[in-house]
């Protein structure tokens, strides 16, 4: 009987091994890109403005400063990356162009 009892306990603590996986973590990179902030972006903010609202950029092309692009990827436990973009174009310290 005990012995019995004992090969059921184990197996049971077998099969329960088999649904440990393990642990992944989420990766975000870049910057975070929201709705309500985008929200707030519209033509005519200048350069100080819109990077208050979304913080500094990525990326910026050194030959075109007018330009500045916003990347964020994320990742959570291992499975599809979810990738965002965000162009905007200044022209003379205004924003002029908003592309996502």
């Amino acid at each position: 009987m005990r012995k019995t009892l004992l090969i059921f306990v184990t197996m049971i603590l077998l099969t329960g091994c088999s649904k440990l996986h393990p642990y992944i973590v989420d990766v975000q990179q870049g910057n975070i890109i929201n709705s309500q902030e985008i929200a707030e972006l519209h033509p005519g903010l200048n350069k100080n403005e819109v990077s208050s609202i979304l913080g500094a950029p990525l990326l910026t092309d050194m030959f075109n400063t007018d330009t500045w692009t916003y990347i964020y990827t994320n990742q959570i436990n291992g499975g599809k990356i979810e990738k965002k973009k965000l162009i905007l174009e200044f022209k003379k310290n205004k924003l002029t162009k908003i592309t996502q």
